[in-house]
């Protein structure tokens, strides 16, 4: 199964953590558009650079542009 997380980070943040797995249930079937409102140019600029970059390239300020696009999505996603 996917597992898009660093075991050896996972296992610090939570040492209860199963690290083989990060199972979730399916909310969406593969190939559903989501819509989701990018919020600002910040915002657009820090997923852009993000991208070209590295998320570990990112300022603060950046992360919190993608933390907040996460937020959406997640929202969009779960409906919660």
């Amino acid at each position: 199964m996917f597992n898009p997380l660093n075991k050896s980070y996972t296992a610090v943040i939570n040492p209860f953590s199963d690290n083989n797995t990060y199972d979730v249930p399916t909310y969406i079937k593969p190939g559903t558009k989501v819509t989701v409102a990018i919020d600002s140019r910040e915002q657009e600029i820090s997923i852009l650079a993000a991208y070209d970059y590295g998320i570990e390239a990112l300022s603060e300020e950046g992360r919190e542009q993608l933390n907040r696009l996460n937020a959406d999505l997640k929202v969009a996603i779960t409906g919660r």
